[in-house]
């Protein structure tokens, strides 16, 4: 069953009677209809939180766009203001930003199943990553590098993921991030896939991570709104490098010398739920 599908069964189930919270974010009640009765909300997730399906979150709605890795959210009307408060989130802790109504002229559509959404607030990117290891930054919301908006000022900072935008959105479960290569960076897409092989066989990433999740977040982290990231480039290209240039075996191998000469322990890049490891 398709996420689609399964919002429009959850949608039936409302219909015939079962209980609706009583909030929302502008609207009447939250996305995908979750029963989210203080009794029941212990396992799920709250706003801004990754996961894997709508399932996973208190408010019912796990958006899967190129805001960043799937995370938990709910629909919005009032762009701009905080979100009501809810057992997902305290009063004031969200912000209803809109991606439907870009600001510059010409900006490639936003990709998501949602264009109006709650995304949390922060002070700093220790308030994002408290949340989820895949935020990337705290700072006023943003397009493509454009401010969405800029009257907003510094005073209201939102957690996001830069490196997503401009990105077909992936599902997490299936990390399917070959279609979000654009021409030209093949090699890049390559180097990130002998990386992640390299991760998996001297065991620097647990031995059930997906190979396919593992070269998607690199990808994500060398390729930011279309320009490659040199730093994080390179540094892959010397473990890779490496890696191959030493026997499997041996006092000094493929697996011994990376960390020697590439200046420490290998980073793992796989988005946090990536392949269903929520």
């Amino acid at each position: 069953m398709t996420r689609s599908e399964a919002r429009s069964v959850a949608g039936l189930v409302l219909v015939l009677g079962l209980p609706l919270a009583t909030w929302g974010c502008g609207s009447d009640a939250p996305g995908g209809g979750a029963d989210i009765g203080a009794d029941t909300t212990a396992a799920l997730q709250p706003l801004g939180a990754p996961c894997g399906d709508d399932g996973d979150c208190i408010s019912g709605e796990c958006l899967e766009s190129e805001y960043g890795v799937p995370f938990c959210t709910r629909p919005c009307t009032a762009t701009e203001e905080s979100c009501p408060e809810g057992p997902d989130a305290p009063a004031g802790s969200t912000l209803c930003v809109d991606f439907g109504s870009l600001p510059t002229p010409g900006v490639p559509a936003f990709k998501g199943e949602l264009t109006r959404f709650c995304v949390p607030t922060c002070k700093d990117l220790g308030d994002c990553a408290a949340l989820g290891a895949a935020w990337e930054e705290c700072g006023p919301a943003s397009y493509l590098g454009e401010l969405l908006y800029p009257q907003l000022g510094q005073g209201k900072r939102v957690c996001q993921a830069p490196s997503f935008q401009g990105k077909d959105p992936v599902d997490p479960a299936l990390c399917d991030w070959d279609k979000t290569v654009a021409p030209g960076l093949g090699s890049e897409a390559v180097l990130c896939e002998r990386y992640c092989e390299y991760l998996a066989i001297c065991k620097e990433i647990p031995a059930d991570t997906p190979g396919a999740c593992c070269a998607w977040g690199c990808f994500n982290r060398m390729v930011v709104a279309g320009e490659v990231v040199d730093a994080w480039h390179d540094e892959v290209k010397c473990y890779v490098q490496t890696h191959a240039a030493f026997p499997r075996q041996g006092t000094a191998n493929g697996c011994s010398e990376p960390p020697r000469s590439c200046g420490g322990p290998p980073d793992d890049p796989t988005p946090p739920g990536a392949g269903g490891g929520l």
